[in-house]
């Protein structure tokens, strides 16, 4: 078993104290040990070293990669026809609903390459493809853009300013939302929490739309009023989606997508962020992990598992993900963070998501701490 080192320093949230520390590290992972505080390294350091090795074409935008969007739009619309009208046996309809679900996170995450601008440069193509991609989540493109390029994106694993990091132990104590949200996430080790990427995503976005983006002061910037119109609309869109299927195809082409959809997006998202470190320097190669899986699913899911090179390289095509994985091994091969995507969900599910510092990570009843990878 390896030893993990932690020292405790200037990045340390809950603790004044300067401490050296040994814990067994949870699973084997293909990364070196935390770095020191004083080793972080900002964004554009890597973006500078990195563009040194990476040929002009890699940050040319990829118009041809719309061909993911009307193939993958394409079929959706054909299956739920088909459901719809001949009323197949109930195995093709669970089937249907299974590539269904898995067709909606493909729509996602290419409205999620194209609204950070890699695909098209009109704002309007920008817009449809994102308010389509979204819509199955009742995402505003107005909310999104702000929450991923703006607070995500600008603020990674920063506490209070990032809506993506989990808190830290004094936090949780003093919000009864967060004791809430700790039961239903990995790691609390309440059986609910083995439902919790099949239905959070969504919840988490509708909750913020509806209401917690007037209670804190981290989306006061945030063009409200577009957000709230467009939100209604795509309220209004699945509302006739389900009307359309009817109450009889409810769990095929509504409930079962809903928790797949669900399921593909949130499993990137928690593994690529909540097993890390707090960092107050934007540092992707600490704050971000990369996650991998095999080619077909590479290719299903537009290889978002590549998490670390797309926060290096917003605005690069996912198309290119790979050249940077393989050139962020070769020239920083210690430091750089990735492993297979089933491992870290074990990882994700044998640690709690409260942080007892930048470092660590507790179990806020049981007060069992663990190292971040």
């Amino acid at each position: 078993m390896e030893l993990f080192l932690i020292k405790d320093t200037n990045l340390n949230l809950e603790s004044n104290s300067a401490t050296l520390q040994f814990r067994p590290i949870p699973t084997q992972i293909e990364t070196r040990h935390v770095m020191p505080v004083s080793e972080l390294k900002a964004l554009t350091f890597y973006q500078q070293e990195l563009k040194k090795h990476l040929h002009e074409s890699v940050f040319k935008r990829t118009p041809g990669r719309a061909l993911y969007f009307v193939s993958f739009l394409s079929l959706n619309i054909a299956l739920i026809y088909c459901v719809v009208a001949f009323d197949p046996a109930w195995y093709l309809k669970l089937l249907a609903g299974l590539v269904i679900g898995q067709l909606n996170a493909s729509l996602g995450f290419f409205a999620h390459e194209t609204l950070h601008g890699s695909i098209f440069k009109n704002r309007f193509l920008q817009d449809f493809i994102g308010s389509v991609g979204l819509a199955p989540y009742m995402v505003s493109v107005t909310y999104w853009r702000f929450w991923q390029s703006t607070l995500h994106h600008g603020n990674t694993q920063l506490i209070y300013k990032d809506p993506d990091a989990f808190p830290t132990l004094s936090v949780y104590k003093r919000s009864k939302l967060m004791r809430f949200i700790f039961e239903l996430s990995p790691g609390s080790k309440n059986p609910l929490s083995y439902l919790y990427f099949f239905y959070w995503f969504s919840f988490q976005s509708i909750l913020n739309q509806v209401s917690l983006r007037f209670k804190n002061k981290m989306w006061a910037n945030m063009d409200h009023r577009r957000v709230t119109m467009e939100f209604l609309f795509s309220v209004a869109l699945v509302s006739s989606y389900i009307y359309f299927v009817g109450s009889s195809n409810f769990l095929w082409l509504v409930a079962i997508p809903f928790a797949i959809q669900n399921y593909s997006i949130l499993s990137y998202i928690s593994t690529n962020h909540n097993i890390s470190p707090l960092t107050k320097i934007n540092d992707p190669l600490e704050n971000s992990l990369t996650v991998t899986t095999n080619r077909f699913w590479d290719f299903v899911h537009l290889n978002f598992g590549y998490h670390v090179e797309h926060h290096l390289f917003p605005r690069v095509s996912c198309r290119h993900a790979k050249k940077i994985h393989l050139l962020l091994k070769e020239l920083y091969p210690e430091k750089y963070k990735h492993m297979p995507k089933a491992k870290a969900l074990r990882l994700l599910y044998q640690t709690p998501r409260i942080y007892k510092n930048s470092t660590e990570l507790v179990h806020p009843k049981s007060l069992e701490t663990f190292p971040t990878i």
